[in-house]
C-alpha cells in the first residue's frame, strides 16, 4: 500500500506511505524492506535525520541466514547515501554521521551513482530483476554486469528481494529498460513489489523514483519501463 501512495501525484500520499512503513518497522522489522522504505520515504519529506535512523536501524540488524542475500550491502550504501544527504543539510552534523557509519562498516558515499532496487512482498518464490542498457545489452541472474558499466549484486530465489543493480559514475548507456521475471511463483500466489531508483550526484544529491508493480503468473514478465536519462534532469 506505501509503495503505491509514495507514487501518487504531487506527494499528496507520503505522509500516509511513510505511516504505512511505520507500521511495517514495528510488525516487520525482520524484513530490510521495511527499514529501507521507511528511511526513503522520510528522506522525501525532508527528515533526513529521520531517515538515517531507519536507514540505521536496518543496517544494525542480523537477518535470517540464508534470506535476502546482498543486502547487507544495500543497507550499508544506503545507509551512506543518505548521511551524505544528510549532511549536505547540515555538516555540523559530521562527526556523528561517520561514528554511526563507522558503527555498521558503512562509508560515506562521495561518488555519483545510480541504483536500481527491486523489492517484493511475497516469500517463497523467485522474482527475477532484468536490466537492458541502450547498446542492447542486457544483465540478470546468469550474467551480472553491463559493458557499459553496472552490476548486479545478487540474486534473490526464496522470496522478498531486494535486487539491487547499481551503475557507480554517470551512466553512459541510456535509455535503460527494467522488467520482472516471475521465474518461480511458488505457493504464494502473486507478486507485490516495487522498483526504486536512487540517483546519486556525488554530493549528497539525492533524487529517487518508485515503480510499483503486480505479477501474478509463473514465468510472466512485467515491463517496469524506461529510463531516458538522468532523474534530474526530467524535473523529478
Amino acid at each position: 500500500a506505501g509503495e503505491r501512495l509514495e507514487r501518487l501525484k504531487d506527494g499528496i500520499g507520503l505522509e500516509l506511505a511513510a505511516d504505512t512503513f511505520e507500521k511495517a518497522a514495528l510488525q516487520r522489522p525482520d524484513h530490510p524492506a521495511s527499514h529501507r522504505l521507511l528511511a526513503y520515504a522520510r528522506l522525501k519529506k525532508g527528515d533526513l535525520p529521520g531517515a538515517f535512523d531507519a536507514a540505521l536501524n536496518g543496517a544494525r540488524r542480523k537477518y535470517p541466514e540464508g534470506r535476502f542475500l546482498g543486502v547487507d550491502r544495500i543497507l550499508r550504501e544506503d545507509l551512506g547515501l543518505i548521511g551524505a544527504a544528510w549532511l549536505k543539510k547540515d555538516p555540523s552534523k559530521r562527526s556523528a554521521v561517520m561514528a554511526q557509519l563507522a558503527e555498521v562498516r558503512a562509508s560515506l558515499e562521495t561518488a555519483a551513482s545510480i541504483r536500481f532496487v527491486l523489492n517484493w512482498e511475497t516469500d517463497a518464490n523467485d522474482v527475477d530483476f532484468h536490466v537492458y542498457d541502450g547498446n542492447g545489452d542486457h544483465a540478470y541472474y546468469g550474467s551480472t554486469s553491463l559493458a557499459s558499466g553496472g552490476q548486479l549484486y545478487a540474486d534473490v530465489r526464496n522470496g522478498y528481494g531486494p535486487e539491487c543493480f547499481t551503475i557507480e559514475g554517470q551512466p553512459s548507456a541510456f535509455p535503460y529498460r527494467f522488467e520482472a521475471n516471475y521465474y518461480s511463483r511458488g505457493p504464494m500466489g502473486y507478486g507485490m513489489g516495487a522498483l526504486q531508483i536512487v540517483q546519486h550526484d556525488g554530493a549528497g544529491g539525492l533524487v529517487l523514483e518508485a515503480r510499483p508493480f503486480v505479477i501474478m503468473k509463473d514465468q510472466a514478465k512485467v515491463e517496469l519501463g524506461r529510463l531516458e536519462g538522468p532523474l534530474a534532469t526530467r524535473g523529478r
